[in-house]
């Protein structure tokens, strides 16, 4: 396990809660966990944008940066440009908004941030979930 990183993790799932896409995406250096949430917002979104969605909701559970991008508004913190360079992002949709999630809600992004650690860069999974986050999914499905 390599400890000079950080990973990121989105998951994709379409209105029903079904998985569509993953992606695991390690980020050098360790980071503050409100950072590593701006990443994996900014790459959640770039990943929907390559997808060809036009109407999205955001989940994240880092309180600080949910309510930066509801407000459309960042700080002078260390996770305010990925914030700025996310907001831009987003204004490409047709429609679009952010939701909190407690923690225990997004466990299946967390198991793929802690798969990025492995990683050289990133890995994109599409259609079919990797096998270590489906008794993640089958949790999420029930709760």
């Amino acid at each position: 396990m390599d400890d000079k990183s950080s990973g990121v993790g989105v998951i994709i799932r379409d209105d029903k809660g079904s998985f569509i896409a993953g992606l695991s995406k390690k980020i050098p250096g360790i980071l503050e966990p409100e950072v590593v949430e701006s990443y994996a917002a900014k790459h959640a979104t770039q990943l929907l944008q390559s997808l060809g969605f036009n109407k999205i909701v955001l989940e994240g559970d880092s309180q600080k940066v949910i309510k930066m991008l509801d407000r459309l508004e960042s700080d002078d913190s260390s996770c305010g440009l990925l914030i700025d360079d996310t907001i831009v992002l987003c204004q490409d949709f047709m429609c679009w908004e952010v939701s909190w999630i407690p923690r225990s809600f997004n466990v299946p992004a967390h198991n793929f941030a802690k798969y990025a650690i492995n990683l050289a860069d990133s890995c994109i999974w599409r259609d079919s979930p990797p096998s270590f986050i489906c008794s993640a999914l089958v949790a999420d499905s029930i709760s």
